[in-house]
């Protein structure tokens, strides 16, 4: 039996929760929040479930729909595209600002992170160990807004990242990605870093553009 939500944060913690469940496709696009049972599944009463839907939908994960209620947002391949745009304007900048002031106690933390990765081996948590590893080496810099907004861009962007990495079993070459990156930044190698890791946002979004581009289609040809 699934555990209940304790009482202290509670809105933080539904907000935990219900966005791990995005993230993962537990909740998938369209799949509506039914209030009466999501606080029945978590233990917690319709108000701070209320507030977790609210702060969800800021960040952009739900959509209130008229007839409908609130639901999963689903976003087209051209905004999805879009938050890789972001992405890697948002994250070159933070990389560079963030290497010359990265620690060994920052290294070992992002080198943990990465043994993570490769030890579970589990596309259904990729995207919280992806945002954790990426965050230990953009924390430095001191951006802390921007981090801030950054994440939001990353949990969006997951939903799908996720489900690629399941489909394409590609999790060896992010983690490669991943050391390569953390090679550099021991380095202090600003230019050869930000190379790297404006390559690796690249290849992820043409791979999954063109993963889910290819599902469009065949989703058509079914239904013809």
């Amino acid at each position: 039996m699934k555990p209940k939500i304790g009482r202290q944060s509670l809105t933080d913690q539904i907000v935990t929760e219900l966005r791990r469940q995005i993230i993962t496709g537990q909740l998938a696009e369209g799949a509506p929040l039914r209030q009466e049972r999501l606080a029945a599944e978590l233990g917690v009463s319709r108000v701070p479930l209320r507030e977790a839907i609210r702060q969800l939908e800021a960040e952009g994960l739900v959509v209130s729909e008229l007839h409908k209620g609130t639901v999963v947002t689903s976003l087209s391949l051209a905004e999805i595209e879009e938050l890789f745009q972001i992405r890697l304007v948002m994250e070159c900048w933070l990389f560079e600002a963030a290497i010359p002031h990265l620690t060994e106690e920052d290294f070992d933390k992002a080198e943990a992170l990465i043994e993570e990765s490769i030890r579970t081996g589990n596309p259904e948590n990729w995207g919280e160990l992806n945002w954790r590893f990426h965050e230990t080496l953009y924390r430095p810099g001191g951006h802390t807004i921007a981090l801030r907004l950054l994440r939001t861009v990353h949990d969006n962007a997951n939903r799908y990242v996720n489900l690629q990495i399941a489909v394409a079993k590609d999790v060896e070459r992010e983690q490669a990605d991943h050391q390569a990156l953390l090679a550099f930044a021991r380095l202090r190698d600003t230019k050869r870093g930000s190379d790297m890791l404006r390559m690796h946002i690249q290849r992820v979004s043409r791979n999954l553009v063109a993963s889910l581009a290819e599902r469009q289609r065949a989703e058509v040809r079914d239904i013809a």
